[in-house]
């Protein structure tokens, strides 16, 4: 397992039946090449998600984990915010507060925390706040692992 995990939460008009970046007609084609030409101006108001992704997955390490959620799939994320946030020492009251802000609307999860939410902000501005929230989630595991008595 990565040892971070950046979650693009999909916009709740955004999520189609299935995964991964084609999810037919009410989906997403990450890399365009699945586009129905027809389908293409339905599509305008998704397409910004793909391009968050690509800016932010070629803008980090490989070892950087970057997946693209429904939000409707509770049983995987849920779970993904708290294992993620526990592996960084996060307090469960802030856990519990990002459990409830996790599926909002274009949310952005950086190990288990929430950085963004309420829209997705233009790609450039989604890397930069994924590459603090990782400074910030290494400084925290720094801090943590210097602790006396361990």
């Amino acid at each position: 397992m990565a040892r971070h995990r950046v979650l693009l939460i999909r916009p709740w008009d955004a999520a189609g039946a299935g995964s991964g970046c084609c999810t037919g007609a009410a989906g997403i084609c990450i890399e365009g090449r699945h586009d129905d030409p027809a389908l293409a101006r339905q599509r305008a108001d998704r397409r910004p998600l793909g391009e968050v992704y690509q800016v932010v997955r070629a803008g980090l390490p490989a070892e950087i984990a970057v997946e693209i959620v429904d939000p409707r799939n509770t049983l995987f994320l849920l779970p993904a915010i708290v294992r993620d946030g526990r592996r960084h020492r996060r307090p469960w009251r802030d856990l519990l507060r990002d459990l409830v802000r996790g599926t909002g609307y274009a949310a952005i999860i950086v190990d288990g925390r929430v950085v963004s939410e309420s829209g997705l902000p233009p790609a450039d501005q989604a890397l930069h706040i994924v590459r603090r929230a990782l400074d910030s989630s290494a400084a925290v595991s720094c801090r943590n692992s210097r602790r006396p008595g361990r």
